[in-house]
């Protein structure tokens, strides 16, 4: 059974962050992996190219159960990886 199907002792998956693109998204994936957390990408509803091309927003969504420690884990690698020139 997977984790993030919606059941009485598993709720519907959380987002924990927001990528402009699929690239992004698997760069945020990955810190989530490093640690262990379970994650996947939701495309927004509405344009079909999103759905043919790997372009566009996405949505991160990880079980429930591990929205706490998965925020903490983004928050901490953002701190740590300022942007250019900061």
């Amino acid at each position: 059974m997977s984790i993030f199907r919606q059941s009485d002792s598993h709720p519907e998956p959380v987002e924990v962050a927001f990528a402009a693109n699929q690239t992004e998204a698997d760069l945020i994936q990955g810190i989530l992996r490093e640690e262990g957390i379970p994650s996947m990408t939701k495309k927004p509803n509405g344009s079909f190219l999103t759905d043919l091309f790997a372009i566009g927003p996405r949505h991160v969504v990880v079980p429930a159960s591990a929205e706490e420690k998965a925020k903490k884990v983004l928050e901490e690698a953002e701190a740590n990886d300022p942007l250019p020139g900061e």
